[in-house]
């Protein structure tokens, strides 16, 4: 869960004073307070404090993902993990895995999740990753490569911590690890090539979208899409025929040049997690769904899927899910439901409505 009011405030008291020992004190214990009363707004996880294990089983093997949470004010709310990971984990694993026990027909319909149709070819981003949860699920499920991306400080203190919890430990399918770490942007690679990375990023910051598109590439080089590609020569062939007579060779060569570039998608990634980003917002008020949206729109084209998590918890909830369709569309009607996903979401078990939906979005062309 990304915040980027916090990242500023963070900016601002790094070039402030030296502050005296008394107003550490008075600090540390005001920051202790703030930990002990931060709890995670969430139906079921309402501890931030304690190790979350997430276990399934695919072709028969039992994998497990633990991840720790911290109430610690300088990551919150970064270093919880909400209910909506969760729920969006399920569903990663119920695409991959027929026999798990969730399973919505329309969630896997044919030509949702394509191209590329096969879960190792898939290059995955999530923002406001926090934890990490869903996205080192998706790693350990197979895909060719994750990228986790938040703030510095949740990335530094929360995501890599928990990136080299699950790879250290082999569990989750990310065994026998190699490669570079520790620092921002560490990256695991498992002993079937599996990738996960975790770097910094700041929503509406061109600077951090860019180095994320650029670790992503170099995580998986960006493959050519056959059917956009095989469609675009036939049409380049054709123009290319008509104007023959009367253009130059280079205008040919520019043309094919456009081709081959516009079917690598450099720097973009096929799947877009984001889970709960939409909180501490209320109308009128500055909000941080621009920045949102700007970075959405940056990192995106109208073949990555976006699976999109969010609690109505205020009325300006609603704001950002309306800015999503004003560019996007939805192709999984209705959206998924929360006790679709888990029975403890039902009313009955609850006691209340949860309000959570996971909407699953194309770009509009």
């Amino acid at each position: 869960m990304g915040n980027n009011k916090k990242k500023h405030n963070n900016k601002i008291k790094a070039s402030g004073g030296k502050p005296s020992s008394s107003n550490n004190k008075a600090s540390a214990s005001s920051k202790d307070d703030a930990a002990s009363t931060n709890r995670p707004k969430n139906h079921l996880i309402m501890d931030a404090t304690s190790p979350y294990t997430f276990t399934y089983t695919q072709y028969g093997s039992k994998k497990s993902i633990t991840v720790n949470q911290t109430p610690n004010e300088d990551t919150w709310p970064g270093g919880a993990l909400w209910d909506i990971g969760v729920l969006m984990a399920k569903l990663l694993v119920s695409i991959n895995c027929p026999t798990y026990s969730v399973s919505i027909p329309r969630l896997i319909a044919p030509g949702i999740w394509g191209p590329p149709t096969t879960w190792k070819d898939k290059r995955i981003l999530e923002l406001g990753c926090g934890v990490g949860l869903t996205g080192l699920v998706a790693a350990s499920l197979g895909a060719r490569c994750v990228l986790l991306t938040d703030l510095e400080v949740v990335v530094n203190k929360v995501t890599l911590p928990n990136v080299e919890l699950v790879v250290g430990s082999g569990s989750g399918g990310i065994s026998s690890a190699s490669g570079s770490g520790g620092g921002a942007g560490g990256k695991k690679k498992g002993a079937k090539g599996i990738n996960v990375a975790a770097l910094p990023l700041c929503w509406g910051n061109e600077d951090d979208e860019n180095a994320a598109k650029k670790v992503l590439d170099e995580m998986a080089p960006p493959q050519k899409l056959d059917s956009l590609v095989s469609a675009k020569k036939k049409g380049g062939k054709k123009k290319v025929q008509q104007q023959h007579s009367s253009s130059p060779n280079d205008q040919q060569k520019q043309e094919n040049n456009s081709i081959a570039a516009s079917s690598l998608r450099e720097g973009i990634p096929d799947i877009l997690l984001i889970g709960d980003v939409a909180y501490q917002h209320k109308p009128g008020a500055p909000s941080h769904f621009d920045v949102l949206l700007s970075t959405i729109l940056n990192i995106t084209d109208e073949h990555t899927v976006v699976m999109f998590g969010t609690r109505m918890r205020m009325a300006a909830s609603n704001d950002l899910l309306d800015m999503f369709y004003l560019h996007f569309e939805e192709i999984v009607t209705p959206p998924i439901e929360a006790h679709e996903v888990d029975d403890l979401f039902s009313s009955e078990a609850l006691g209340r409505k949860h309000n959570i939906t996971i909407h699953i979005f194309r770009r509009k062309k």
